[in-house]
C-alpha cells in the first residue's frame, strides 16, 4: 500500500507584534499529534480534512504526524517551531518506507532563529526524507515566497481565496498533484517570480469583483487552461512580516516545461505591478461611519477594524472604534471583539447580573488606543467555544477563551445600545457563530465592528447592507509607510516610489 505522511505548521508572523508565539500558542488554537490529527480534521473543511479525503480516494495509509496551528502573532520562539518540527522529522524515523509527504505550511512563518521558518521546515524535512520522496505543500495566499521554499518542495498550492474558504480544496488539490506524481504522469516543474510591490492585505480580498488580486486569480485560472500547466498561485504576501522577501510574488507549476513556468510568473508580477495603485487602501473615520450607519434607514453596516486585526497578528484589544461608539451614543451595535482577560476576570468576579464600570482593552501595547470606560451589564459569560459553520474551515472548533458579553446599554432593551465580547484570548470574527454562540444575532443589529483585515467578509459581507474599513490605529493598518521596516527588499512600492523603482530596474 502506497504510504504517504502529513503534517502541518501553520503561523502567520507580524514582526511589528510584541505578542511572543509560544508552544502554548499552538497548543490553544488545536494541536493534534499521530493518529489524533485524523479524529480531528477527519469531514471538516481543513487543509488536512483534505489531505484525508485524498488519501480515502487512492487508497493510501495516511501517516499523520502532527498539525499544529497558532494564531497570528509574533515571532515564534526558536524552542517551539523545533519542537514541532522535531514531531515531523520523528515521525518521518519512525515510519519506515514512505511514498510521499503532504504538508500545510502557511509560507510567512518567522522564527527568532528563521526568518524563512517555512523554508526551513521543507529543507529540514527534504534532508531527513532524501531527494526521491516527492514533498507537496500547500501555502497561505499570503506567503512570502522565498526560492527556498521553492527550492525544497516539488509543488506548491497556494491558497486561491481572501477570505480563505478553500482550505480543503486546496488540500485536496496537493493530494491530487501528489497522486499524479507517484503514478508518473507529472513530472513537476517550478518557477517563482517576485514584483517589487508591498500590497496591504485588504486588497488581496478575492471575494470583491474589480479587486485587483480578484483579477489577478482570473489571469491564473485563465493560465491554467494550458494543459502543460499543473496549478498556478498567485501569492500577495504578509506585508506586515519585516523580512527580505515580503511582497507580491508567483509560483507556476508544469509538467515538465520549466521555461514556461518561468515565463508564466513573470507575466503574473509584471501584471501586479501595472496595477500597482490599484493596491493602495483608503479607509474611513469611524466617526464618519458611524453617522453614516446611524442615519440609515436599517439594513445591517459593518465597520471593519483593518488595522486591529488578530488575524494579522495584533493585539485585538483596540479601542478607538469602540471610543467613537460610545461618544456618538450608538445603538443597536455589537463589538467582536476586545481581548482583554483582565476585565473578563473583573466581569467572572461581579457575576452575570451585575453591572460593573471599568476601563476596558489598550492593556497590550500603545499602537490601539487607550483603555476606555465603560458600564455595562453582564449578560452572559462563557468558555467561547464553537465549532464553525458557514464556509470558512466549517467544522473546525474555535476557541476565543472565556467569553463575556457586556451590555453597555443605555436603553434597557438586549441589542439596543452596545454590545462589546470580551474575550480572554485573542482572535478574529470570521463567522456569525462568534455572536451567535454568545447570544446575539448578527443580522438584528443596526452596526457590527468587526476587527480584521478581510477574513469576516465571507460570513458577513452576505448580511451586510454595507461594509466600511474604517481608520484606526494598529499594526496591520494599509497604510505601510508608517511602518519602520529594516529587513524588506528595496526599492519596493510604496515604501518607495515608481521612479525609484523603475530607475533601479
Amino acid at each position: 500500500m502506497t504510504r504517504i505522511l502529513a503534517a502541518g505548521i501553520s503561523q502567520e508572523t507580524n514582526t511589528f507584534s510584541n505578542i511572543p508565539t509560544t508552544l502554548a500558542e499552538f497548543e490553544k488554537q488545536g494541536l493534534y499529534r499521530g493518529p489524533a490529527v485524523a479524529d480531528a480534521m477527519a469531514g471538516t473543511g481543513s487543509v488536512i480534512g483534505g489531505f484525508i479525503d485524498a488519501a480515502r480516494r487512492h487508497h493510501w495509509e495516511l501517516v499523520t504526524a502532527l498539525r499544529s496551528y497558532a494564531l497570528p502573532g509574533g515571532v515564534v520562539a526558536k524552542g517551539a517551531l523545533e519542537e514541532l518540527l522535531a514531531g515531523i522529522l520523528q515521525t518521518i524515523d519512525g515510519a519506515g518506507e514512505l511514498d510521499g509527504i503532504l504538508l500545510e505550511l502557511h509560507g510567512a512563518t518567522v522564527a527568532e532563529h528563521q526568518d524563512d521558518a517555512t523554508g526551513y521546515i521543507l529543507e529540514r524535512v527534504r534532508e531527513r526524507a532524501g531527494p526521491r520522496i516527492p514533498v507537496v505543500s500547500t501555502l497561505d495566499l499570503h506567503a512570502n515566497v522565498t526560492p527556498r521554499i521553492v527550492r525544497d518542495a516539488d509543488a506548491l498550492c497556494g491558497y486561491d481565496t481572501y477570505p480563505h474558504i478553500d482550505f480543503y480544496d486546496r488540500g485536496y488539490e496537493a493530494g491530487e498533484m501528489l497522486a499524479r506524481i507517484l503514478a508518473g504522469a507529472l513530472r513537476p516543474t517550478m518557477a517563482m517570480a517576485q514584483a517589487p510591490l508591498l500590497p496591504p492585505l485588504q486588497k488581496m480580498v478575492t471575494s470583491t469583483p474589480g479587486n485587483a488580486m480578484a483579477r489577478m486569480m482570473e489571469i491564473a485560472r485563465e493560465i491554467e487552461r494550458d494543459p502543460q500547466v499543473v496549478d498556478v498561485s498567485v501569492f500577495g504576501g504578509f506585508p506586515y512580516a519585516d523580512v527580505r522577501d515580503a511582497g507580491f510574488s508567483a509560483v507556476v507549476v508544469t509538467n515538465d516545461n520549466l521555461d514556461l513556468a518561468q515565463r508564466l510568473a513573470a507575466r503574473i508580477c509584471k501584471q501586479s505591478w501595472e496595477w500597482r495603485e490599484e493596491w493602495l487602501v483608503h479607509p474611513t473615520p469611524p466617526s464618519e461611519a458611524i453617522a453614516e450607519a446611524m442615519a440609515a434607514g436599517g439594513g445591517t453596516f459593518v465597520l471593519a477594524d483593518i488595522a486591529d486585526s488578530g488575524g494579522g497578528g495584533t493585539a485585538g484589544d483596540g479601542t478607538e472604534v469602540l471610543r467613537a461608539l460610545l461618544t456618538a451614543r450608538a445603538t443597536g451595535a455589537a463589538v467582536a471583539q476586545i481581548a482583554d482577560a483582565q476585565a473578563v476576570q473583573r466581569c467572572i468576579e461581579a457575576g452575570i447580573g451585575s453591572t460593573v464600570t471599568m476601563e476596558i482593552g489598550g492593556k497590550r501595547d500603545q499602537l490601539h488606543g487607550r483603555p476606555v470606560e465603560v458600564t455595562g451589564y453582564v449578560r452572559l459569560i462563557s468558555d467561547g467555544t464553537f465549532v464553525r459553520g458557514g464556509s470558512w474551515q466549517p467544522g473546525v472548533k474555535q476557541v476565543m477563551g472565556t467569553t463575556v458579553v457586556l451590555d453597555c446599554n443605555a436603553t434597557g432593551t438586549p441589542g439596543g445600545g452596545i454590545e462589546v465580547l470580551l474575550t480572554s484570548f485573542r482572535t478574529h470574527p470570521t463567522n456569525l457563530e462568534h455572536f451567535r454562540s454568545q447570544g446575539i444575532e448578527p443580522t438584528q443589529r443596526r452596526i457590527l465592528v468587526l476587527k480584521g483585515a478581510a477574513h469576516y467578509r465571507a460570513e458577513f459581507e452576505p448580511i451586510a447592507r454595507k461594509v466600511i474599513e474604517v481608520d484606526a490605529p494598529g499594526i496591520t493598518h494599509p497604510d505601510l509607510t508608517r511602518f519602520d521596516f529594516k529587513k524588506v527588499r528595496r526599492p519596493i512600492y510604496p515604501l518607495d516610489s515608481a521612479d525609484v523603482i523603475a530607475a533601479r530596474a
